[in-house]
């Protein structure tokens, strides 16, 4: 029997969502020594939009899996990542493992390969640190 798992991302970094300040937080990221931002006026976002970005999830990630996976019905994911004044991403990292093997390096490939535009503070473009939880649910 397979199972397949359905996929909800959110795509709000869990740091800012909700915060309306114009006070660009700064902090020293300890895994690239980068000053980045927590809570810019814009965020970063993908340049063919966020459809596009869960579209390409989607693709990547082989939904259907053997029943002998191993896991809750609802598993999540959670993903950091710096977004570069020039809209490049560096220091991507998983901040809540999977349990499901290969699922990470998935998610950070596309990641990795989406092109961004800058996230702004001040009218400046600087590298905001980005956190996105993803969401599998096993459906019967």
């Amino acid at each position: 029997m397979k199972k397949k798992f359905h996929i909800i991302i959110f795509l709000f970094s869990t740091l800012i969502w909700g915060q309306e300040s114009s006070n660009c937080e700064v902090f020293m990221d300890l895994l690239t020594n980068e000053k980045v931002y927590k809570n810019p006026e814009a965020l970063p976002e993908p340049k063919n939009g966020k459809n596009s970005l869960i579209k390409e999830f989607i693709k990547q990630i082989k939904m259907e899996t053997t029943a002998n996976i191993e896991g809750s019905p609802e598993e999540k994911l959670i993903v950091g990542f710096i977004v570069c004044a020039d809209g490049q991403v560096t220091g991507e990292r998983i901040i809540l493992e999977s349990p499901l093997n290969g699922l990470e390096k998935i998610i950070l490939k596309v990641i990795t390969e989406t092109k961004w535009t800058s996230g702004f503070c001040d009218n400046k473009a600087v590298n905001t640190f980005m956190e996105y939880p993803i969401r599998l649910r096993l459906a019967e």
